[in-house]
């Protein structure tokens, strides 16, 4: 019996159908091995081949390498290739934006077979009807426009992200050679003064026997010793300590930092504090969560877009074809699917609700961010003029050295008051640095609130996966 043309035709719909099955792409499984990663990470070093090409990659010249020195930008660099934070921000950063296509694409057709038997035979001696439908939407161009717009605004979010998580690797960074750079700093003023009290305790022992000074003035200078001891201690656990938080910040094991010689030249200076109209200026400019409130109330608006659009009923047409026993049957059917409230709706009026949430949130965000770069840039303007203080008391604490050496060059005082000068010389110095590092940290929240260095040269943040490249 010669085979109907329908049959013929159903054939070929589903031969077509099998065809687009087999040129999709199949499931390729994504493995994570927690062991091999733990043993890469303690492979890092600050010597890899791999870190030479980032670092030249972004204008670094390693003619030397190993680099000599590490300064801040430097560790920046390497914290911006080692860091997985900044590789998961960039890799939701890169999930996101291939949401935009998706929310691009119109929406599939829908083919249905039918097949049917009859309980009688027809013109063609044949119980059976075969044919199939095919559902062919027609979506709004408006909605789709609505779903591109906010897809495209969530997308910039999450790139907006790996923007502020690079902000914050460096800001973590600053802060740890911060300590550090203080730390070592008061191990070797420390490692002085024990020297010097020493050596006053072993001048007043021997004049205890000598008879020229009392017990209670060496169980004091004992006491000071101590208290330097101590002190020195402290200070070693510091170093310690900020030396941990700086291989943290860089995503690499301490004993890649073990044998690396640090830079600390960004951190000597203080710049002068820009003015609080200026301060204010560059936070608008700057900061990253202003510009993600931003878009978030994008996204806000393009769900009221939306909102509006689904307002509107929905059409499909349904074309089919049937071979019913013998006879053929074509069809051309529309879908018409209403809203369940065609006059502003609950789902328009949770849109409008949820705008302008987001956009009193972004107001409130932004009078936040004036407020907090006001408070650090006036903080900062104190801390650094009393760091100018206790510089100036460290200018006269030398001019007294000074004088206390010519005095002892030319016999009129001995070596006990030249040692004793030359402690609370250390002393005076210690404070003013403890002064400087607290107008450091100023200057550090100063820059968090701007997201900005105010001193020297900073980095490109990273953005694309590209930047990061392939690293143990």
């Amino acid at each position: 019996m010669p085979v109907p043309p329908a049959l013929r035709l159903l054939a070929l719909v589903f031969a077509l159908c099998l065809a687009a099955g087999c040129a999709r792409q199949a499931y390729a499984p994504r493995e994570l091995d927690m062991e091999d990663a733990a043993r890469r990470y303690a492979a890092r070093s600050l010597t890899a081949p791999e870190l030479e090409r980032h670092l030249s990659a972004h204008g670094v010249s390693s003619a030397t390498w190993p680099l000599g020195q590490w300064g801040l930008g430097e560790l920046t660099l390497a914290a911006f290739h080692y860091r997985d934070e900044l590789a998961a921000a960039r890799a939701r950063a890169a999930a996101a934006r291939a949401q935009v296509a998706v929310a691009a694409q119109r929406a599939p057709f829908v083919a249905t077979p039918r097949i049917e038997r009859h309980s009688g035979e027809g013109e063609s001696d044949s119980p059976w009807s075969l044919g199939f439908e095919l559902e062919i939407p027609l979506a709004s161009a408006v909605r789709r426009a609505a779903f591109v717009e906010r897809a495209q605004a969530r997308a910039t979010v999450a790139e907006l992200e790996v923007g502020e998580q690079a902000w914050g690797i460096r800001s973590a960074l600053r802060a740890q050679l911060l300590e550090l750079f203080a730390a070592r700093h008061a191990i070797d003023s420390f490692e002085r003064e024990v020297s010097a009290q020493q050596a006053v305790v072993d001048m007043l022992r021997r004049r205890l026997e000598e008879g020229y000074a009392s017990v209670i003035e060496v169980d004091a200078a004992r006491l000071r010793l101590a208290e330097a001891q101590g002190g020195l201690q402290v200070a070693r656990t510091r170093a310690e300590q900020a030396l941990g938080g700086l291989a943290r910040a860089l995503g690499v094991p301490p004993d890649a930092l073990r044998d690396i010689r640090l830079s600390f030249t960004e951190l000597e200076s203080l710049p002068a504090a820009p003015d609080a109209a200026a301060i204010r200026r560059e936070a608008l400019l700057n900061r990253v969560d202003l510009r993600r409130g931003l878009l978030e109330f994008a996204a806000a608006d393009a769900d009221v877009k939306l909102a509006v659009a689904q307002q509107y009923p929905s059409f499909s047409l349904t074309p089919g074809f049937l071979w019913d026993q013998g006879d053929n049957v074509w069809s051309l059917a529309v879908d018409l699917l209403l809203p369940a409230d065609l006059i502003h709706g609950p789902a328009l009026r949770a849109a409008q609700a949820q705008r302008e949430a987001s956009a009193n949130q972004a107001l409130a965000l932004q009078s936040a961010v004036l407020g907090e770069a006001d408070a650090r840039q006036a903080v900062y303007v104190q801390a650094r003029q009393a760091a100018a203080a206790a510089q100036a008391a460290t200018r006269t604490q030398h001019t007294r050295s000074a004088q206390v050496q010519r005095q002892f060059d030319t016999g009129q005082t001995d070596r006990l008051e030249l040692t004793l000068a030359g402690i609370e010389a250390l002393r005076v110095e210690r404070r003013a640095m403890a002064a400087r590092i607290d107008a450091q940290r100023a200057l550090g929240l100063l820059e968090d609130a701007v997201q900005k260095p105010l001193s020297g040269l900073s980095p490109t943040l990273p953005l694309s996966e590209n930047e990061r490249g392939n690293h143990p």
